[in-house]
């Protein structure tokens, strides 16, 4: 497929983009399986859009919205980052139409551009550990892996445990 670069623009999102941004993220989160419907995620993108340490970009081509790119600002903890103020890569979702044409590759550097120009040095993401394209695609664009970690979790039923009251205010 030729390069599509001269006809797709960028910007950043704006509220009247919600809709279309939803979407977007709707077929990246939905491909992932998280099972977050998109009223969920369009709350949860509302309240994201509110945070000033948080930011949307958009590619178009034409009027027709093919990719989104969500970061942040984290002072927290990142896997492999160093203290202080890091930038993270969100998420990155491109139509598969258009994929393999520089799009999200673009979209990333114009993250790590904000993330730079709001005091970062460094630019962390992640991606599941069975998410082959994502991987390959951070590689391709110079991040490097830090480390791999599994979660897990057991769901409790509170008739198997005796019910202690505990009092919060004098707890560590």
């Amino acid at each position: 497929m030729e390069t599509m670069d001269k006809k797709i623009s960028y910007r950043r999102a704006t509220l009247a983009d919600m809709d279309v941004m939803t979407d977007l993220l709707f077929l990246l989160y939905d491909g992932e399986g998280l099972g977050l419907s998109r009223e969920e995620l369009l709350a949860e993108n509302d309240q994201i859009f509110a945070d000033v340490n948080q930011v949307f970009f958009l590619a178009f081509d034409g009027e027709r919205a093919v990719g989104v790119s969500h970061g942040s600002l984290r002072r927290e903890y990142v896997n492999g980052a160093n203290d202080g103020l890091k930038g993270y890569l969100e998420a990155i979702y491109v139509l598969p139409e258009y994929r393999k044409n520089g799009i999200a590759s673009e979209l990333v550097k114009i993250i790590e551009r904000w993330a730079a120009r709001n005091g970062c040095r460094e630019m962390a993401s992640d991606c599941l550990l069975d998410n082959t394209d994502s991987y390959n695609f951070h590689r391709k664009i110079g991040y490097e892996e830090t480390e791999r970690c599994i979660f897990f979790l057991k769901t409790l039923d509170p008739q198997e445990y005796e019910v202690l009251h505990v009092d919060v205010q004098n707890t560590v």
